[in-house]
């Protein structure tokens, strides 16, 4: 799934955008200030990055300077002012596209598309980055698939978003916050019971024993860990076409 970092410093602009995207299918992680956004953007690595040029602290232009001299990531900034000015300031920082806060879903969408298109036409990063290893499992985040010992495993679009979440972090535990914010999003900050539940779905479709979690650890009162171990080679001959998401059970 593709991870987008969400920069606005208006809390109810964040939290619009923040549900259109959700709503199409992606995973974010938002932040409201410069400072915080640059942290998020080294934690999490995400795919594309949407910029206010308001940002307070690290303002949106120097933010965006700053992303573009250490990475490739695709950035689009926002603003609610319609002058050229800000265009160019904001191109000349090194931002790929610039669209209004106030623009439709559609227009939104589209451009977000179009920024991550063009990235990964010149992405020189290898394929393998896209896939998470750790045992015998394999997650293919381009194709949004799981395979176990080379077989397909069959998730809900939940317990795909969740078991990504955690693999965007392998090896680290990722907190209860982290999860609930990318999966389900901001209003289901409390419901840790969400996550329990989901993660039991994902221990008695991924473990051998799940009352003996070799891949997904608790760390109690803090979060969940995928583990990172050494990694199995895929039983020859048993690998089989991976079954796209879209045809998997959803909730």
């Amino acid at each position: 799934m593709t991870l987008i970092a969400l920069v606005e410093a208006r809390d109810d602009i964040r939290a619009r955008i923040a549900q259109i995207l959700r709503a199409e299918g992606y995973q974010v992680s938002e932040a409201a200030d410069g400072a915080t956004a640059l942290r998020m953007v080294y934690e999490d690595q995400p795919d594309v990055a949407l910029v206010d040029l308001g940002t307070d602290g690290v303002s949106g232009f120097d933010l965006i300077r700053i992303l573009r001299a250490a990475c490739s990531l695709p950035i689009v900034g926002l603003t609610t002012v319609d002058s050229s000015t800000e265009v160019v300031k904001a191109l000349d920082a090194g931002a790929d596209d610039l669209v209004a806060t106030s623009c439709g879903a559609v227009e939104l969408l589209a451009r977000v598309r179009a920024a991550i298109r063009r990235h990964q036409r010149t992405d020189p990063r290898p394929a393998s980055r896209r896939q998470i290893h750790t045992g015998a499992l394999v997650i293919d985040r381009d194709m949004r698939t799981v395979r176990k010992h080379g077989i397909p495993v069959q998730l809900s679009n939940t317990e795909y978003r969740l078991l990504e979440a955690l693999a965007t972090r392998v090896g680290e535990t990722a907190p209860h916050r982290f999860l609930l914010t990318n999966v389900w999003g901001e209003q289901y900050l409390n419901d840790v019971q969400y996550l329990r539940v989901y993660i039991g779905y994902l221990r008695n479709k991924l473990e051998d024993d799940p009352r003996n979690p070799q891949y997904l650890a608790s760390e109690w009162g803090v979060g969940y860990r995928l583990a990172r171990l050494p990694i199995e080679a895929e039983h020859a001959g048993a690998v089989q076409p991976a079954m796209p998401l879209s045809l998997a059970s959803s909730f």
